[in-house]
């Protein structure tokens, strides 16, 4: 938090939380369901209740509480802990969950969500509790287009658990999402292409990051041009950039380490696959549904600046993190079951 406010802040500045400290776009008639009125409202109440700096407090222990609800139903070694922990306390991450912040709520309710897809994945059959009610409540309000991601993830769960599916009738549940998420993106190819064209009037060129759309350029390049827009949304500044601004090497490094950690983990978890000779599609559906979903609906608000890549990641990076672990624990623990057999 400190960091974020008196290093940070002095280089660049912090987003619209200066907006939200103020309450400058308080409009008390929509702020339930309008994110930015409801920051305002947020901001300001805090500020008026601790003042500054710790105006930014009850952010921090809010986003601080959504990584504990997802991480403390994982069951992981010392070392594995450790792991976890760093990925979670890089500078960016840290940064924009410590102030105020949409990032800030964003790693709470996404934090909460998935804490109830682990008990889901785990199969303890329990009511949905107020908090992730509340939780879902946060998602529509802040970032709708997430809802793709969580409710194919939901979905999935309750009926691979409801039906009792076994591994072939988890790749077909797999293979009717892939189907009727297609179906969905053409029915809707051309909203969507509209949309694309106007995104690139929401970021100025004046502002010395924002890159020259040459992503979508012609109809339908939002899907075309979605893989690598995906990479480049979540990976933030290019090599030649931070040629061109030294300071954003820093953010380079930072995703060159984010990337390499999640490669060696999915290669760790592919080797294990490999010699149990047995793959768990119930987990990879699960992983690759909100890896896809969640990259591309966040693609068109980071592609286009480098800054807002590294910013608008925050709201999700947390949830893959801690999904990734749940998931390479479990394939982990598989594989040491298939040892100890094999072993006796």
């Amino acid at each position: 938090m400190f960091l974020a406010i008196y290093v940070y802040g002095n280089i660049t500045t912090l987003g619209d939380t200066y907006t939200y400290i103020y309450g400058l776009k308080l409009d008390y008639d929509n702020f339930w369901y309008f994110s930015t009125s409801m920051m305002s409202l947020l901001g300001l109440l805090s500020t008026s209740i601790f003042g500054e700096p710790l105006t930014h407090f009850p952010f921090l222990l809010l986003s601080f509480y959504g990584i504990y609800y997802s991480v403390s139903r994982l069951k992981l070694s010392n070392k594995d802990l450790f792991i976890v922990l760093v990925l979670l306390s890089f500078p960016s991450f840290g940064i924009w969950t410590s102030i105020v912040s949409k990032e800030s709520i964003g790693v709470f309710y996404m934090g909460v969500i998935l804490g109830y897809f682990i008990d889901l994945m785990e199969n303890k059959n329990r009511k949905i509790k107020l908090i992730e009610y509340f939780a879902l409540y946060l998602l529509f309000v802040f970032k709708v287009q997430y809802l793709s991601a969580i409710l194919s993830i939901w979905v999935y769960i309750k009926l691979s658990n409801f039906f009792n599916l076994k591994g072939n009738g988890k790749l077909a549940l797999l293979l009717i999402h892939i189907i009727i998420a297609i179906f969905f993106l053409y029915y809707f190819r051309d909203l969507i292409n509209e949309i694309s064209f106007k995104l690139p009037n929401h970021f100025s060129l004046d502002g010395g990051s924002t890159r020259e759309n040459n992503i979508w350029v012609n109809d339908y390049d939002v899907f075309i041009n979605a893989p690598y827009g995906m990479f480049i949304g979540f990976w933030g500044p290019t090599f030649s950039e931070i040629l061109e601004k030294p300071i954003q090497s820093f953010a380079f490094i930072e995703s060159f380490i984010i990337f390499s950690f999640f490669s060696y983990f999915l290669f760790k978890a592919f080797i294990l696959v490999v010699n149990i000779k047995r793959i768990n599609i119930f987990y990879f559906s699960i992983l690759l549904m909100a890896v896809v979903w969640l990259l591309f609906v966040h693609y068109p608000f980071g592609v286009l600046n480098p800054g807002s890549a590294i910013r608008y990641r925050e709201n999700f990076y947390g949830f893959l993190v801690v999904l990734l672990f749940y998931i390479y624990q479990k394939i982990k623990l598989r594989y040491q079951v298939e040892k100890s057999s094999f072993s006796y």
